[in-house]
């Protein structure tokens, strides 16, 4: 049963994670800055909560940035193309299906529900490419993932995976119609697992938040064409 533990840990910390934002994103509907608190708060809960628990059964005798993959990283070969063919890749398909978006929806729940303007947007994005990136990669990525051991590690990077579809699709369930939204989560799971390999690859979360965070990038530029420009 000891085994299991950690398996166990990982399910209970997704679906605690889960449920409180799914709980915030579509009940509270609070504006920008005070769901980035609860998101960051419920994060910092549950890895610390979880670190100290793993350690106390003996399931680990790591340190905390070890414990969450924040370790050096691999010299950085390829990762700089890497950040910008992300880029230029989230620009294309953004591009390619813009006519399958209802950007007034989008438009409408960046300026209402999340309470973007023109003044305060720049900050948001910024906030969204740096910290943002970092709290999902260092839970999807180091946290949830490096709980499942060698012989599950197919499954971990999968679980990770789905776990940060599903959590996104809370967030843009309202902005796509349907045959959209299935395949923007077929492509989120993509996205997950790239990003782990990404982060497996380079023996750090660095590398992954770094990635992560030129996909945002391109996404809040995005954003800024659809506030100023739309």
């Amino acid at each position: 049963m000891k085994k299991y533990v950690p398996f166990l840990t990982a399910i209970f910390s997704a679906l605690c994670f889960l449920s409180v934002m799914y709980f915030t994103e579509q009940i509270l509907k609070p504006d920008y800055f005070l769901k980035s608190l609860i998101k960051f708060f419920t994060i910092a809960v549950i890895l610390i909560f979880s670190f100290l628990f793993l350690k106390k059964t003996s399931q680990h005798s790591e340190k905390l940035t070890d414990f969450l993959y924040f370790r050096k990283m691999k010299p950085a070969k390829h990762l700089f193309l890497c950040m910008i063919v992300v880029f230029i890749g989230c620009l294309i398909i953004f591009f390619c299906v813009r006519n399958q978006l209802d950007f007034s929806a989008i438009r409408k729940n960046l300026m209402t529900k999340e309470q973007l303007t023109r003044k305060n947007c720049l900050f948001v994005f910024t906030y969204i490419a740096i910290i943002n990136s970092f709290l999902e990669e260092i839970f999807f990525r180091g946290f949830l993932c490096h709980l499942f051991d060698e012989n599950h590690r197919k499954m971990g990077i999968l679980f990770s995976a789905f776990s940060f579809s599903l959590y996104h699709l809370g967030i843009m369930n309202t902005w796509l119609n349907p045959i959209l939204l299935f395949f923007c989560i077929i492509g989120l799971v993509l996205v997950g697992v790239f990003l782990q390999m990404i982060c497996d690859y380079y023996q750090s979360i660095k590398a992954s938040w770094l990635v992560h965070g030129c996909a945002n990038l391109a996404i809040n530029t995005i954003g800024i064409i659809l506030i100023y420009f739309y």
